[in-house]
């Protein structure tokens, strides 16, 4: 496939997510409170999030191998790339083993149930399903490392569609129990953890059936190139962690500073501002695989190309975003509140600038995290939100929920000025030409085939 259509492909794979998520919280909310009510529900939450956090013990190197084998594979070297694979693979196996060893051990040898204050489900209900989520966790950490190859050789699009496929066959494995026999906690996290495994393991062979020459095993992993991949990895683990900052922190901050009506009213004008961010993020990791490739074979005038159209293409769509919010978003915002909180507009139309601002730098961030060189990136954007917690806390007593608001707006500009300069400069263009393409509509339509 070119450039264009694979492209195309992956675009709409990856923006059938948001729409799957959105689907998926439209049925299983009214479906679970009519099974088992706010309270069962409520525990279930509970029980469903702990687990999560394992998700976590890739520590970032599912990613970084993608790229890694992206660019081996572009500069035709795919004894490397299966090296990074199969690298990668026994250490998240290895991890998640471990992982999963103490999680157990923790459930089992802890009072557990009293901890999270679990009522309506017994002790013995309670460690099971938590033991259930956890193999749901970790199985989907290989999932993610299936990803990597999916990536590595023009297959994104294909693999999008297999996780998304997979995620429709476990809620509804979830979700039809649930409404035809009233199943108990148990049963629901066991089909989400059997279905989870069976589809992995399908998601196996069809990358072994459209990519041969990937296969597990570990006769080709090697110490030195877990070595190579780790400061990458780690520094991977700086995005995650920053966008806690910025969300939960701020959200901690307005409600230390201004009150929890602060925190009601502000969070859902920040969710409202943020409405274009599914489609830009489907948009960069699109093309995410495909700078790799380009940065792998050294192909610098196609890298430029897909930077400069994907940064255009997310500041037009996040301007007539933000353009139709400012119009809209106040009504929007009293429905969906149900006129319980009132909207601060100036904040609020601050809030949208944010979303301009952060648009472009988080686009243009996918240069540097394709090549594997985003440490100073992750440093810069860990810093930054960092420092608009301190900006904002300084603001937040003279101008409220303002503050807040221009202290993520400032943080964003300066992220815009550090990012697209460097991706410029990894990509040997030049600054100015890259902010005039920005307004250069002759060339949006234009990507050159490979």
């Amino acid at each position: 496939m070119s450039v264009r259509t694979r492209l195309m492909t992956g675009v709409s794979a990856t923006a059938l997510g948001p729409f799957i998520t959105a689907l998926v919280q439209l049925i299983s909310v009214p479906a679970f409170l009519r099974a088992w009510g706010p309270h069962l529900y409520g525990e279930w939450l509970i029980l469903s999030a702990v687990p999560t956090y394992l998700s976590m013990t890739d520590m970032g190197f599912g990613s970084v191998a993608g790229n890694d084998m992206a660019m081996r594979v572009a500069s035709s070297d795919r004894d490397g790339a299966l090296e990074t694979f199969q690298s990668t693979w026994l250490l998240v196996t290895v991890l998640s083993a471990a992982a999963g060893a103490i999680a157990c051990g923790i459930i089992y040898t802890t009072p557990v149930q009293e901890w999270l204050r679990i009522t309506s489900v017994d002790s013995f209900e309670t460690r099971l399903v938590l033991v259930l989520l956890s193999i749901y966790s970790l199985v989907s950490l290989q999932s993610s490392t299936l990803m990597s190859a999916f990536r590595s050789d023009g297959q994104y699009a294909l693999g999008v569609a297999g996780v998304n496929a997979m995620r429709i066959l476990e809620n509804a494995a979830m979700l039809l129990p649930l409404l035809l026999l009233r199943a108990r906690p148990i049963h629901v996290a066991m089909a989400a953890a059997s279905v989870r495994t069976v589809a992995t393991g399908a998601l196996y062979l069809v990358l072994r059936r459209k990519l041969p020459w990937i296969r597990l095993g570990v006769a080709r992993a090697s110490r030195e190139r877990i070595k190579e991949l780790t400061r990458p990895a780690i520094a991977f683990m700086a995005f995650p962690a920053g966008n806690a900052l910025s969300i939960q922190g701020m959200t901690l901050l307005i409600g230390l500073a201004l009150g929890p009506v602060a925190v009601a009213t502000f969070n859902p004008m920040r969710t409202l501002s943020r409405f274009a961010y599914q489609i830009i993020d489907s948009i960069k990791n699109a093309v995410w695989p495909e700078l790799s490739a380009a940065y792998g074979s050294q192909n610098w005038p196609l890298a430029r190309k897909l930077h400069r159209t994907c940064c255009q293409v997310a500041f037009w769509l996040s301007l007539s975003a933000v353009i139709g919010l400012a119009v809209a978003g106040p009504a929007i915002f009293r429905i969906w509140t149900h006129h319980r909180v009132v909207m601060d507009a100036p904040c609020f139309y601050v809030l949208l600038v944010v979303v301009i601002a952060s648009s472009l730098w988080n686009t243009s961030s996918a240069v540097s995290i394709a090549a594997n060189l985003h440490e100073r990136l992750a440093v810069q954007y860990l810093a930054g939100t960092s420092a608009s917690l301190v900006l904002a806390a300084v603001l937040m007593p003279h101008l409220q929920m303002l503050g807040a608001a221009l202290a993520l707006l400032a943080v964003d500009v300066w992220m815009d000025c550090f990012v697209i300069r460097g991706s410029n400069s990894l990509l040997r263009d030049d600054n100015t030409d890259f902010l005039w393409s920005m307004f250069s509509f002759s060339k949006l339509r234009v990507l050159v085939a490979r």
